[in-house]
C-alpha cells in the first residue's frame, strides 16, 4: 500500500487468517500507488507547476514587454491559412522554418480556440512532455531540476515560440539512445523542424549501430521530404532566405560592433529577414568570423567523436559531445535569437540525467545565461536597440558565458571517459 507521498507499504497477513495461504504461514500484501497520487506527491511536478504559473503571472503583469514575447506567435497566426492550404510563404523573408515546423504551427488551428492561447497551453504541454521524460526514477534528477529552472529564467517567450516542440525528439533520444531506428527517425524528424537537431550525430557511437541510426534518419527524411515536397508549394524557399541572412544583434559575433555602436559605430539596426540585423561597417567581418567560429569549433569535437573507441562510448559521452554541438552551433551562428538557449538548455538538461556526464559547469553556465537573456529580451529590448551601455553589458556578458561554456564543453568531450563506466551506460552500450 502507499501512503499519500506514493511510497509503497508491505503489509503481513498473519497465520490461518483468511488471506493467509492455506499451508500457514505469513504474506506480504502490496498495493501500487495509483498514478494521480504519485503526481500528487512528485517534487519536480509541484516545481514545474509554481514556476510556469509564475511564467505567467510576470508575462502578464503591467509594464511587462508582452508585445515582443507574443511577436512571432501573431506571425505563425498570419502564416496559418495558407500552411493549412499546402502553401508555405516562400515570398516573406521572415519564413525560415524547414517544413515540418508547420506541425506546432498548425496545431492550434487544429485544436481551435483562441490561437495566441491555445498555442501557449500546447507549448506549456511540451514544456511539460520534456520534463516527464527528465523525471524517470533511473534519471539523475539533475537534468529535471536544470529543465524547470533554465525554462524559467529564460522566461515567458519560451511559450511563445515552437522550439519547445523541436526538443522534445532530441531529449527523447538522447536519453533512449540505446534505441537506435527510434533514435534516426527522432534525429530526422527534429532537423526538419529546425535543422540543429543535426547536433545528435556527434552522439553516435563509430560502429554498426551508426549505420542502423543513418539508415533509419534517411528513409525517414527522404519519406518526410519526398511527401511534403509533393504536397506543398515553396517547400524549401526558407533555403534562400537563410542564405540571404546578416549578423543578427544578438549573435556571439556581432559583440564587437555592439561594442562600437557605444563609440560612435556609423552602422544601423535594421529588421530584416525576421529579425533585428546591423547594416554597416564591419558586418561581412562578422558573418565571416560566425563561419569561422562554427567550422573550427566543428572540427575541434568532430575529432575527439571519430578517434574515440567505441568500447569507451557511453551515454553520457554522446550526450556531452552533443550539448558541446549544439553550443558550437549557437556561439557561430549569424543569428543567436532568445529561444535558441531552450535548445542548449534541453541538451543540457538530458547531460545532467545522464550518469557519468561531464558537463555540469557548462550546464550551470548555460543557466546564468538564460537568465541574462531574458533581461536582455524582451526587457532590455528596447534600449539594446538604441546602444545604450547596460544592455550592450549584459548582451556582452551572456555571450561570453555562452562561449566559454562551449570551449568547456568541447574539452569535455576530448577528456576520456572514466574507467568506472556507469552500470546505466554499459546496459546501453549492451543494447
Amino acid at each position: 500500500m502507499t501512503d499519500d507521498a506514493g511510497s509503497e507499504v508491505s503489509v503481513r497477513a498473519p497465520e490461518g487468517s483468511a488471506t493467509a495461504p492455506e499451508a500457514g504461514g505469513a504474506t506480504t500484501l502490496r498495493w501500487t500507488a495509483r498514478p494521480g497520487r504519485r503526481w500528487a506527491g512528485d517534487r519536480f511536478i509541484w516545481a514545474w507547476v509554481l514556476t510556469r504559473l509564475l511564467m505567467l503571472a510576470i508575462c502578464f503583469s503591467p509594464g511587462y514587454p508582452l508585445r515582443s514575447t507574443i511577436s512571432d506567435v501573431v506571425l505563425y497566426h498570419e502564416w496559418g491559412p495558407a500552411l493549412a492550404e499546402g502553401r508555405f510563404p516562400g515570398d516573406d523573408a521572415r519564413w525560415q522554418y524547414p517544413p515540418l515546423a508547420v506541425l506546432p504551427l498548425l496545431l492550434p488551428r487544429v485544436l481551435g480556440g483562441q490561437y495566441g492561447i491555445t498555442f501557449m497551453l500546447c507549448a506549456l504541454a511540451a514544456d511539460l512532455a520534456i520534463l516527464c521524460l527528465l523525471r524517470s526514477k533511473d534519471r539523475a534528477p539533475a537534468g529535471a531540476w536544470c529543465w524547470i529552472t533554465g525554462i524559467f529564467l529564460l522566461g515567458p517567450i519560451c511559450l511563445f515560440r515552437f522550439d519547445l516542440f523541436v526538443t522534445i525528439p532530441v531529449v527523447a533520444a538522447l536519453l533512449w539512445p540505446g534505441r537506435h531506428r527510434l533514435f534516426g527517425v527522432l534525429m530526422a524528424v527534429g532537423a526538419l523542424m529546425k535543422a540543429w537537431p543535426v547536433a545528435l550525430a556527434f552522439a553516435l557511437r563509430r560502429d554498426r549501430t551508426a549505420v542502423r541510426v543513418a539508415v533509419a534518419c534517411a528513409a525517414t527524411g527522404a519519406l518526410v521530404a519526398g511527401a511534403v515536397t509533393i504536397a506543398g508549394d515553396g517547400v524549401w524557399s526558407f533555403l534562400r532566405a537563410q542564405r540571404d541572412r546578416g549578423a543578427e544583434i544578438e549573435a556571439v559575433a556581432a559583440t564587437p560592433i555592439n561594442v562600437a555602436r557605444l563609440f560612435g559605430w556609423t552602422g544601423e539596426v535594421r529588421y530584416q529577414y525576421g529579425s533585428w540585423e546591423l547594416v554597416g561597417p564591419g558586418v561581412g567581418a562578422a558573418v565571416a568570423a560566425s563561419l569561422v567560429i562554427t567550422v573550427v569549433g566543428l572540427v575541434l569535437l568532430a575529432v575527439p567523436v571519430l578517434r574515440r573507441d567505441p568500447r569507451e562510448w557511453t551515454p553520457a559521452a554522446g550526450a556531452d559531445a552533443v550539448l558541446a554541438g549544439v553550443l558550437v552551433l549557437v556561439v557561430g551562428g549569424r543569428v543567436l535569437s532568445p529561444q535558441y538557449l531552450i535548445w542548449v538548455l534541453g541538451v543540457a538538461a538530458a547531460c545532467l540525467a545522464t550518469a557519468g556526464s561531464r558537463q555540469r559547469l557548462p550546464a550551470a553556465m548555460v543557466l546564468a545565461a538564460a537568465a541574462l537573456t531574458h533581461l536582455g529580451y524582451p526587457i532590455l529590448w528596447r534600449l539594446l536597440n538604441e546602444g545604450r551601455f547596460l544592455p550592450n553589458a549584459v548582451l556582452t556578458l551572456r555571450n561570453a558565458l555562452l562561449v566559454a561554456a562551449a570551449v568547456l564543453a568541447v574539452r569535455a568531450v576530448w577528456r576520456r571517459p572514466r574507467k568506472d563506466t556507469p552500470r546505466q551506460g554499459a546496459a546501453a552500450v549492451r543494447r
